[in-house]
């Protein structure tokens, strides 16, 4: 399944309100159209490991944070921020969840979703 499929299967499913399309130069390559990301506040933000990050002014606390994965949640159940590398690209997947969604298993879709990204 290409990039965009799987990416409207998952917005379709209601297992992802919003995604996004980051490079590692932090330019937004595709995003949803109900979002609008800073991919440089995301790259600073993670590789400082930092404790929380704000995206269009709402405040993720980070729960878990590794080489190839970050994941934010937001302590007033305004939702989850799921970031995974895409392992054939320079680049990340980030998608936005509702706090009702097990956020571990939406990370397992974003990574399948990363993983559909390729170079060129």
């Amino acid at each position: 399944m290409s990039f965009e499929a799987e990416a409207a299967r998952l917005q379709n499913a209601g297992i992802v309100g919003a995604l996004a399309l980051v490079g590692a130069d932090g330019r937004v390559y595709w995003q949803t159209q109900n979002w609008q990301v800073d991919g440089g506040i995301i790259i600073e933000a993670w590789s400082k490991k930092s404790p929380w990050i704000v995206i269009q002014n709402v405040k993720y606390s980070t729960i878990d944070i590794t080489n190839n994965r970050m994941v934010c949640t937001n302590v007033q159940q305004q939702g989850h921020i799921v970031i995974a590398k895409t392992p054939f690209w320079q680049g990340f997947i980030m998608a936005w969840c509702s706090p009702a969604n097990p956020v571990r298993m939406v990370y397992v879709d974003i990574a399948k979703l990363a993983s559909t990204v390729k170079p060129g």
